[in-house]
């Protein structure tokens, strides 16, 4: 009769044992590649859809130093003069009220070049951290396995991504922030969606725990290492994730 533990890893084997020989298929580097892609647009996407959530969530009018009016000393030298091409820009009022909503979409819009560059940089960091962790744990992989690896990975990231913007959806909806300046109103969203930490990090490790399976399956399958050793440089990566996302 096989022993609880035995019970309880079997089907963890199990997976290991497709995911290992997914990635050792000749199709490997082409799903790292086309996940890579989709992990890239989608993450961009993603922030589009934050800036969406804000807008819709966020029905608050907040005061701000009117953009069209030019600066106070500016004002002071020429304002007065009816020949200046300032006087009557520095007619405006020094403030103006604006939707927040609408403001905090365009910011998050403004960060879209991030997810673009920022998914391909991880990738790039990420795979040769793991390289470097697979040789010292006497792998023989070459630097493309570990790039291979990596972009299998970085699929989880989806989860955690749609997740998080989920999350801050219901908790803002739920919100009353009541700050009447940007500052303020920063504040406040940031307490609200501080709430929301428990299920951020509940989604969080759910996908560090996938990224755990496809890097020991992949450890496995193209670095040539047991299990063991395999599942020990995964848990080293997913420790620091952890303690990344628990912060």
């Amino acid at each position: 009769m096989p022993s609880p533990l035995a019970v309880l890893t079997s089907p963890i084997g199990s997976v290991l044992d497709r995911v290992r020989d997914a990635v050792d298929s000749p199709r490997a580097g082409t799903v790292a590649v086309a996940m890579l892609v989709v992990v890239t647009i989608g993450t961009s996407v993603g922030i589009i859809a934050l800036g969406a959530v804000f807008d819709a969530t966020v029905d608050q009018q907040i005061t701000v130093d009117n953009p069209d009016r030019p600066s106070e000393s500016t004002c002071e030298t020429f304002g007065d003069d009816p020949d200046s091409a300032f006087a009557e820009e520095c007619d405006e009022p020094k403030q103006i009220e604006v939707d927040a909503g609408e403001e905090l979409s365009d910011a998050a819009n403004g960060y879209i070049h991030y997810g673009l560059l920022g998914v391909p940089i991880w990738w790039v960091a990420f795979a040769l951290a793991l390289h470097v962790g697979a040789l010292v744990a006497g792998g023989s992989g070459s630097v493309g396995d570990s790039f291979v690896i990596a972009g299998w990975a970085i699929g989880a990231e989806l989860l955690r991504l749609g997740a998080g913007i989920v999350a801050i959806w219901y908790t803002l909806s739920n919100a009353a922030p009541a700050g009447s300046s940007f500052e303020a109103l920063t504040t406040d969203l940031v307490a609200a969606i501080t709430s929301a930490t428990g299920p951020l990090l509940v989604a969080s490790a759910v996908a560090i725990a996938i990224q755990w399976v496809v890097v020991v399956g992949g450890l496995e399958a193209v670095h040539d290492l047991d299990r063991g050793p395999a599942a020990g440089v995964a848990t080293f990566f997913a420790a620091i994730a952890l303690l990344i996302a628990a912060v």
